[in-house]
């Protein structure tokens, strides 16, 4: 294959996720202050329309760390039960 086909290759990958990507962060912001509130934010932004892409990936980084840190205090519980689980067991 010759180095100009696997170039664009690559560029239409990297194009793909960046647009999947976005499409995320349209429903990670959503999903973290519901859509009627994004909305709200959005009209918030007549003036400055330069920060909404900004706005955007702070609540999708958001959603994100807030999911991920419920994983971790859930799976934090679980170990912690098990823990008592098992001392509860040895007696």
């Amino acid at each position: 294959m010759p180095i100009s086909a696997l170039v664009h290759r690559a560029l239409r990958r990297v194009h793909e996720r960046l647009t999947l990507f976005g499409g995320w962060t349209w429903i990670a912001a959503g999903s973290l202050v519901g859509f009627e509130m994004l909305d709200l934010v959005f009209g918030t932004f007549v003036l400055a329309p330069e920060l909404i892409p900004l706005v955007i990936l702070c609540l999708a980084l958001a959603w994100y760390f807030r999911r991920r840190l419920r994983w971790a205090w859930n799976r934090t519980r679980a170990a912690a039960r098990l823990l008592r689980l098992r001392r509860r067991g040895s007696r």
